[in-house]
């Protein structure tokens, strides 16, 4: 059972609220952590370097493959080698599936955002930054 106080429930509580609110997008019913790497493909003009998709979202190349893999089985990316390499520089491209479904992405995590903007004052959403990446640093710590 969790202490319902704790930072760690907190966060878990928060996450949860989270995930309901972005919802899954579209006919395919895209999951929200993918409908996430297909908004910023889309964002990036519907092509992505793979590394770029690690950085953004702070996940491991191995997380970030599997996460792929399912969006590429789903038919939402294609995956080619970048510029002729070794295979390991991957380039991402949006389907046209996910094209026409990024745009009600993009508008979900719109709404999601409106909904947060009005709930902290600029010093507070200053102050609720900061803390968070407390709370990142010390879970990196391993």
């Amino acid at each position: 059972m969790w202490d319902e106080n704790s930072l760690l429930n907190e966060l878990r509580m928060v996450n949860i609220a989270l995930k309901r609110s972005a919802g899954q997008i579209g006919e395919a019913k895209v999951p929200s952590a993918s409908s996430m790497v297909v908004h910023f493909v889309g964002m990036q003009g519907g092509a992505a370097q793979q590394k770029d998709v690690e950085n953004e979202f702070g996940l491991r190349r191995s997380t970030v493959s599997r996460l792929l893999s399912k969006l590429e089985t789903d038919g939402y990316i294609t995956r080619e080698i970048a510029g002729g390499g070794d295979g390991r520089s991957k380039r991402i491209y949006l389907t046209e599936k996910a094209k026409a479904e990024q745009q009600a992405v993009a508008e979900q995590f719109g709404k999601v955002e409106k909904r947060l903007d009005g709930v902290l004052t600029p010093s507070e959403k200053s102050e609720f930054s900061r803390l968070c990446g407390k709370i990142r640093a010390a879970l990196e710590i391993q």
